[in-house]
């Protein structure tokens, strides 16, 4: 019976962000919630993150009180646009709604990263430690959060939990792949090339992409750059993996290799890291000396992320060139 109580509890906690019109009856408006929630995501890709909160509060009050996955996907993403806008404190209360509703393993680590970020890191170990309960072999979760400890100088504890997923049981491709991507992480560079060559043969092209950067760390740049020609001809490549590749060209200072990612991840459909992959071609083309391409895709970051105070400084810079 408490138990019972509890969840109605959570529930109501959850469908009172959620705005239902007086009078209002029927079911889920599908296709008006589908249109907001799409309409939010690409507001949140391009800088709009006040248009995006609007967005995704209409697709949520298209629920009529309801809650469902549909509506739990929906708050993940006002949670992130509420981060992206500066609003931290109601992104944890939409993580809390979440986490009180169903205890979402992904809600915790979210949540985790956020305590982090305000200092608080009892709080966010916690949250990571429940994250890893209710989803104990998700390889994904155990790398997120190494490396967010690892990006708050707790690269020792971070390594302890990668330890931990390498004892998920398993060796199939998939498994092969993600404990060559931790083998990475913890510098095993040999048991790494082992693990992902399995992978590879196991047909998965992402295996390619994690064994270039394995070669490259160990030296091998004509091995690396087969596997990314293998990767990038496999069509299977993100705008995050090409922006990883050119942040690597960047670091080799071979900015026009690195161009040739950024460019072909902005070329792509669907960019969700549109930002990064901008400002850094911009940074490429001015250390290549192409200064008339950086001022191009300058004033063309600027439309779209005009509350950039940093880049209307460098924009400024770049007119004097």
């Amino acid at each position: 019976m408490k138990k019972d109580i509890l969840h109605k509890a959570a529930v109501l906690a959850l469908a009172s962000m959620l705005t239902v019109s007086a009078g209002a009856c029927g079911k889920t408006d599908t296709k008006e919630q589908d249109a907001y929630r799409q309409y939010g995501i690409t507001c949140l890709e391009n800088g709009k993150y006040e248009d995006a909160l609007t967005a995704f509060q209409n697709a949520l009050d298209q629920s009529l009180g309801k809650v469902g996955e549909r509506e739990i996907d929906i708050c993940f993403y006002k949670a992130k646009a509420q981060i992206a806008s500066g609003d931290t404190e109601g992104a944890l209360e939409t993580y809390n709604a979440i986490i009180d509703y169903n205890k979402d393993a992904r809600a915790y680590y979210l949540r985790g990263n956020l305590y982090f970020d305000q200092g608080k890191s009892k709080e966010a170990c916690d949250d990571y430690e429940q994250a890893m309960k209710k989803d104990p072999k998700n390889y994904e979760l155990y790398i997120g959060i190494y490396q967010a400890m690892s990006a708050h100088d707790m690269e020792q504890e971070g390594q302890k939990i990668l330890n931990k997923a390498m004892d998920i049981k398993g060796d199939k491709s998939e498994d092969n792949l993600y404990k060559g991507r931790i083998c990475f992480l913890l510098k095993d560079m040999e048991n790494a090339i082992t693990y992902l060559t399995k992978a590879k043969e196991g047909e998965i092209p992402l295996a390619s992409y994690y064994l270039a950067l394995t070669y490259e760390e160990g030296g091998e740049t004509q091995k690396a750059k087969a596997c990314v020609k293998e990767y990038l001809d496999s069509g299977t490549a993100t705008s995050y993996d090409l922006y990883e590749l050119g942040s690597n060209e960047m670091e080799q200072q071979d900015y026009e290799e690195a161009l040739t990612y950024f460019n072909a991840a902005l070329a792509m459909e669907e960019i969700p890291n549109r930002q990064s992959l901008m400002k850094s071609a911009i940074a490429a083309y001015e250390y290549s000396g192409d200064f008339a391409s950086a001022k191009k895709m300058m004033k063309d970051y600027l439309s779209k992320y005009p509350s950039d105070e940093d880049a209307k400084r460098e924009s400024t810079f770049l007119e004097t060139r």
